[in-house]
């Protein structure tokens, strides 16, 4: 299922929850669940290139800073989701902030 995966930290680090059996053997570590949120946080804040297996992948969102054509960054998320294939239900680029929603089929 592609919403679900390995969880990472706020700072994209791996989130690791060890579980130690009666002997005091590691059972499990990582954190798997829905990861929706996280991929389009990571899709939005990389940069083109930064993902070595898709290089056109990013929106790159910090260069948003002072440019005012918000049609262009919707249209960019638009596409880079829908490439990841996330479904949009609703998107909305403003001088408020950026309201999505949106998640895997």
């Amino acid at each position: 299922m592609k919403g679900t995966g390995i969880h990472l930290t706020k700072e994209f680090d791996l989130r690791i929850n060890v579980v130690r059996d009666a002997n005091g053997l590691i059972v499990s570590g990582l954190t798997i669940g829905d990861v929706t949120a996280q991929n389009q946080a990571a899709i939005l804040i990389a940069q083109k290139g930064e993902f070595k297996e898709y290089p056109m992948t990013g929106v790159g969102l910090n260069d948003i800073i002072n440019d005012d054509n918000s049609m262009h960054w919707e249209a960019e998320i638009a596409e880079q989701l829908k490439a990841d294939g996330q479904r949009i239900t609703r998107l909305s680029l403003n001088e408020k902030g950026l309201i999505l929603e949106a998640g895997y089929n």
